[in-house]
């Protein structure tokens, strides 16, 4: 009598079966990630437009005194702006010979936008100096929080003493500030001793910076769901308890004030952002921590039940 082979077979095409569709679903898996993680890149790089190199916006500039105000850093908390101010001088000024081109004086002074004066900044001497405008915002906003600087006027004076003599000059906005969209607004200002150059800054995060800032946020509420539906499984006898997810809960409760301080442009502590969701979100890990010590101490009662100590 010949031995029936046919559920030998059968049992071989199920596991072929089975292998191939582990095989479909990890290479699909894997597919689903790298598009995500080319997409998230792509996504990021459209969002993030570099900076744009230096450059005179017209051709006729350089034909003319010109201040460049580079940008140079945004200082949300103290609400400052700083930007480097240099003098790029003239075709006359510089066939003068570069003594005459040296030391040039720059005065900045801050208006409101109806056009009253605020106050006069210290003259500048030097051709690359540095300066801190007031650029007023809400820094507890974040990460939708903007901040507009006062008009401010530009004049360049060349000599000393008696010799000493206004130059026309043009307003260049030069540089980034990373993570800062900065949109400048150069006109002309009329002030009592005549109509002098000026420009104000407004200032917003890039939509780079609001899309990482929004993705740790999503992590940071994606931890204390996963950490409650484990213990409540634990507590409902629904999942053995394992004790080493003990060292998990503590990870991620300490592991929430780091990643909050890594946000781009980290809001000030107590701005809103941490009432609305950090502090919840610590809550709830606490929460979790509490009903998975529940869940510990109701089954090893049980156990302790069912196997009484003689």
């Amino acid at each position: 009598m010949q031995p029936d082979t046919k559920p030998a077979t059968g049992r071989k095409s199920e596991r072929s079966g089975s292998s191939k569709a582990l095989n479909a679903t990890v290479l699909t898996t894997l597919a689903v990630v790298i598009a995500v993680y080319i997409g998230a890149l792509v996504g990021y790089r459209l969002l993030e437009q570099p900076p744009q190199p230096f450059e005179f916006t017209e051709s006729s500039v350089i034909q003319e005194t010109a201040v460049i105000l580079r940008l140079g850093k945004m200082e949300t908390v103290e609400n400052k702006l700083t930007v480097d101010v240099l003098v790029h001088p003239d075709n006359d000024i510089l066939s003068a010979g570069p003594e005459a081109a040296a030391n040039p004086v720059v005065r900045l002074s801050s208006w409101t936008a109806d056009g009253q004066l605020i106050h006069m900044h210290d003259d500048l001497r030097s051709n690359a100096s540095t300066v801190e405008l007031t650029a007023v915002g809400d820094p507890d906003h974040w990460p939708l929080d903007n901040y507009v600087s006062n008009t401010i006027g530009v004049e360049v004076f060349y000599g000393e003493g008696a010799n000493r003599r206004s130059v026309p000059a043009v307003v260049v906005v030069a540089g980034a500030i990373n993570g800062w969209d900065v949109d400048s607004n150069i006109k002309v200002l009329e002030a009592p001793w005549g109509p002098i150059q000026s420009v104000s800054f407004h200032l917003e995060r890039t939509r780079g910076a609001h899309a990482v800032d929004f993705g740790i946020l999503l992590v940071l509420m994606v931890l204390p769901g996963t950490a409650l539906f484990v213990a409540i499984e634990m507590l409902l006898n629904r999942r053995k308890f394992l004790p080493p997810f003990i060292t998990w809960y503590a990870a991620m409760l300490f592991a929430v004030v780091p990643l909050r301080n890594i946000l781009p442009g980290a809001p000030p502590t107590g701005a809103w952002i941490d009432v609305a969701v950090i502090l919840w979100v610590l809550l709830a890990l606490s929460a979790a921590m509490v009903v998975y010590l529940a869940a510990w101490w109701r089954q090893t009662r049980e156990e302790e039940q069912l196997n009484p100590k003689v």
